[in-house]
């Protein structure tokens, strides 16, 4: 990659927002391997090499986005993860989402719009 796209800080976070999304993709699809196929089938292991490739493009982003901001503010983003993790369960495994953990998401919400606000 090319990191002059990452001189201009609003870059990182759209880096750190896309290493975030990719990285909530991985709890879906081992999820989906470990209970739609039979383990060490060829689905199982297509699902699970999915989710390794998934963290390879996170790992491989995240290194770049902590050379440009400090680990603190980067991992302040990570929180958006579990928002999005909500949606998957609902949208992909149909579960249902209970008031406590819309509160646990509110509050989570709230934490990372309180600590970026001085960024």
């Amino acid at each position: 990659m090319n990191t002059h796209f990452l001189d201009k800080r609003s870059n990182v976070f759209l880096l750190a927002a896309f290493a975030v999304f990719m990285e909530s993709l991985t709890s879906p699809c081992l999820k989906i391997g470990s209970q739609r196929y039979e383990t060490f089938s060829p689905g199982y292991f297509f699902w699970f090499g999915l989710a390794v490739v998934i963290l390879g493009i996170y790992a491989v982003c995240w290194q770049l986005i902590l050379e440009k901001i400090p680990l603190t503010t980067a991992y302040l983003r990570r929180g958006f993860s579990y928002i999005l993790l909500f949606i998957w369960s609902t949208l992909i495994f149909h579960e249902t989402i209970t008031i406590r953990q819309i509160i646990g998401i509110a509050v989570i919400s709230l934490g990372m719009v309180i600590s970026v606000s001085d960024d």
